[in-house]
C-alpha cells in the first residue's frame, strides 16, 4: 500500500470537474500513477493534474529542484530559500522529467506516457515548493494511458538522476552511444571530427512588408553570399589550416532563409545558379569538408509552387469549424516568407519530405542534413479529415523525416533540448538558447544546468546554447559556458538577419567583403584549433556535473578527464587521464 498523498484535479471540455480513479502501485523505491485513457475519454476531459507529497519541499529545506522550462531557457535550478510565491508553468515537456535532489527525500520524476501532452507545474506558495504534473487533451480521446514513475532515490543530485535517465535511454529508447554509430556511417564519423559552420547566404525583410506573398509582389531578397562567396571562404580557411568542417547552407533555396517553404528548390538564382552550387559543394568535398543544407518540413508560405491550403495544420475554432492553423508564435510579425501557416506533420513526411528530400541530395549534400525546428516545437494535432494526427502521431512523422534525412544524407541534425526523437538525432544546433538564467528572467531560476547534456552527452553532438555559437569572437563567459557545457563548436556567417533575429547574439561573422572573410577564417581557426585538442571527450559520457562554489563548476567526464570553470577569474582548467584516450576506429562503412 502505497503511503504517499496524491491529488487529481480534473477537468472536462465544459469546464466541469469530475473525479480520478487512478491506480497507484508501489515497488520497491518506485510509485507508478496511471489514469486509464479511456476513462479519461469517457469524461471527455481537457485537463488534468496530478499533485503529490512527494514532491514537495519547505522553505529552509536541504537540497534544490530542477525541472525544464522550455527552448529558450533549458533547464532550471531552484533551491529552497525564501522565494515570493511564484507559479511556472514550462512549456509541454521536452524532456518529460524533473527532480527533487540532495536530501533523504530526494526523487526523480519522469511522465512515462502522454507525455507529449504534458508540462511540469513548478510553484512556490507560503513557503512550500512543489512540482505537479499537468496534461491537456482538448476532449479528445488520449493516445495513452496517463503513466508518471517517481523515483526514491535518497541525496541523490541531478547527476545522479541524469546518469539513471540515460541508462533508460540507452536501455528502452533506442539510442546508441556515438561510440558505435560512427562506425556505421562515415558521415557522423566526421561530422564529430570536426566543428560546423553554417552561412546564411541571403533572407528577405523581416518583420515583413508582405503578410501574403506572390512572385509579383515578393520583397526583395538580401544577398549575403553568393556561390562565389562560399568559394572565397573556402579559399581562406585552407589557407589557415582549417582543413575539415561541415559546411551548412542555409537560405540556400528560393527567396533565401525562410522564403517559400516548404518548397525547397531550386537554389536561388541571384546566388549563382544550381550549376555553380553543385560545383562548390563537390569542390569543397574534395578539399575535405563535408557539406550539408537546410530545410523546414514544419511551415508554409503561400508563395510557394507546391503551396496547397488542404496539406495545413487544421485546428477547431470556438464553434468547431475547422480552420488552418497560422502559427501563434508568429502571428504579429509573420516571418520573412509571410504567414507562417503549420504544415500538417502527415503531409509534411507523405507528400513533401519523400518527394523533396531526393532531390536536394541530388545537389550532391552530404552530412548531417539540418530540418529546423523539430526537436524545438510542440508538434501540432491536426483535425483535417484527410490526414488526422494527434500529437503522438505528428511525433512519429517528425521521426520519419529524420530516419529519411540519415538515408538519404549520412545523418540528422536539429535544435532544442525535446528529446522524444533523439534515437534518431545526431548533432543539435544548440540545446537551448540562453547562456545564464537570472532571477529577472523568472524567481525559481537560481542557476541553469546541463542536465541534457548529461543524459545525452556521448550520444549526440551539441552546442551549448545560441549564445555560445561564435564564441572566439564573444565575451570569455560564452567560451566557458562553451567548454563547461562539453559542447562541439558552431560558427555561422550571418547568425543575426534581423533587428529581433539577433537569438545567436549582435556580434557576428561577416562575408561582405574580402577584410571580414579574413577575420571571420582566423576567428574559426581558433575554434578549429581547441576543438583538435578536446574532439575525443565527444565519444565519452558527461558523468558529473557540480556547482564547487559561487561561479566556479567542475564537469566529469567517463574517462576521467575533469573541466573546472571560473567565471570570476574568467578561467579554466582541464584535467586528463593518464591513461591514453581510446579514439573511434578508422575503419568505418557508408550506409
Amino acid at each position: 500500500m502505497c503511503t504517499e498523498k496524491f491529488v487529481f484535479e480534473a477537468f472536462d471540455v465544459d469546464g466541469n470537474s469530475f473525479d480520478v480513479v487512478p491506480e497507484i502501485v508501489e515497488k520497491g523505491d518506485t510509485v507508478t500513477v496511471t489514469v486509464s485513457k479511456d476513462y479519461l475519454a469517457s469524461h471527455r476531459a481537457d485537463t488534468l493534474l496530478v499533485r503529490s507529497s512527494l514532491t514537495t519541499a519547505k522553505a529552509g529545506d536541504e537540497g534544490y529542484m530542477f525541472f525544464p522550462t522550455n527552448f529558450y531557457y533549458g533547464y532550471a535550478l531552484c533551491y529552497y530559500d525564501e522565494k515570493p510565491d511564484t507559479l511556472y508553468r514550462s512549456w509541454p515537456a521536452g524532456t518529460p522529467v524533473c527532480g527533487l535532489c540532495a536530501n533523504e527525500r530526494a526523487v526523480f520524476v519522469h511522465i512515462e506516457q502522454e507525455d507529449f501532452d504534458a508540462r511540469f507545474y513548478v510553484e512556490v506558495k507560503g513557503g512550500v515548493y512543489s512540482i505537479s504534473s499537468h496534461f491537456r487533451f482538448d476532449g479528445d480521446v488520449p493516445d495513452e494511458d496517463v503513466v508518471i514513475t517517481y523515483h526514491k532515490m535518497p541525496n541523490a543530485t541531478y547527476s545522479d538522476m541524469a546518469r539513471f535517465y540515460r541508462a533508460s535511454r540507452l536501455k528502452d529508447a533506442g539510442c546508441v552511444p556515438l561510440r558505435q554509430r560512427v562506425k556505421q556511417r562515415e558521415p557522423l564519423r566526421r561530422a564529430a571530427d570536426c566543428l560546423e559552420l553554417r552561412i546564411r547566404m541571403g533572407w528577405k525583410p523581416i518583420p515583413t512588408p508582405v503578410r501574403s506573398q506572390t512572385i509579383e509582389n515578393e520583397p526583395e531578397m538580401y544577398v549575403a553570399a553568393t556561390v562565389d562567396t562560399l568559394n572565397k571562404i573556402v579559399d581562406r580557411l585552407q589557407a589557415h589550416g582549417v582543413d575539415k568542417a561541415e559546411i551548412c547552407l542555409v537560405g540556400w533555396g528560393p527567396g533565401g532563409h525562410d522564403g517559400r517553404f516548404p518548397q525547397q528548390y531550386p537554389s536561388d538564382e541571384r546566388y549563382g545558379g544550381d550549376d555553380k552550387l553543385r560545383e562548390f559543394i563537390a569542390r569543397a568535398q574534395r578539399l575535405g569538408y563535408q557539406v550539408v543544407c537546410h530545410t523546414v518540413s514544419c511551415g508554409a508560405y503561400e508563395i510557394a509552387n507546391n503551396w496547397d491550403w488542404e496539406k495545413l495544420t487544421y485546428k477547431k475554432d470556438a464553434d468547431g469549424k475547422l480552420i488552418p492553423y497560422l502559427r501563434d508564435h508568429y502571428k504579429e510579425k509573420g516571418l520573412n516568407g509571410g504567414d507562417p501557416w503549420s504544415l500538417c506533420a502527415k503531409t509534411a513526411y507523405e507528400d513533401y519530405a519523400v518527394k523533396d528530400l531526393p532531390e536536394v541530395r541530388s545537389y550532391g549534400f552530404m552530412g548531417l542534413h539540418y530540418i529546423d525546428e523539430f526537436t524545438a516545437i510542440i508538434p501540432e494535432k491536426c483535425y483535417h479529415p484527410d490526414h488526422p494526427v494527434s500529437r503522438k502521431q505528428a511525433r512519429e512523422y517528425f521521426r520519419k523525416c529524420a530516419q529519411l534525412a540519415t538515408k538519404l544524407f549520412g545523418g540528422y541534425q536539429c535544435e532544442g533540448y525535446m528529446d522524444f526523437m533523439n534515437s534518431d538525432v545526431d548533432s543539435i544546433l544548440y540545446v537551448g538558447v540562453q547562456s545564464k538564467l537570472t532571477h529577472e528572467m523568472n524567481p525559481l531560476f537560481d542557476d541553469s544546468i546541463p542536465f541534457w547534456q548529461l543524459v545525452y552527452h556521448g550520444i549526440i553532438l551539441s552546442n551549448a546554447t545560441s549564445q555560445t555559437i561564435n564564441y572566439t569572437i564573444k565575451e570569455e563567459y560564452q567560451h566557458l559556458k562553451y567548454l563547461e557545457y562539453g559542447a562541439r563548436p558552431v560558427m555561422y556567417f550571418h547568425s543575426k538577419f534581423g533587428a529581433d533575429r539577433n537569438w545567436m547574439g549582435d556580434i557576428d561573422l561577416l562575408c561582405n567583403n574580402d577584410e571580414n572573410i579574413e577575420k571571420a577564417a582566423v576567428a574559426i581557426k581558433k575554434a578549429y584549433d581547441e576543438y583538435e585538442k578536446l574532439k575525443h571527450l565527444q565519444y565519452e559520457f558527461m558523468d558529473d556535473h557540480v556547482k564547487v562554489s559561487d561561479g566556479v563548476y567542475k564537469t566529469t567526464y567517463s574517462d576521467g578527464t575533469v573541466v573546472t570553470v571560473d567565471y570570476n577569474n574568467e578561467s579554466y582548467t582541464i584535467v586528463t587521464p593518464e591513461d591514453d584516450v581510446e579514439t573511434p576506429s578508422e575503419d568505418v562503412f557508408w550506409l
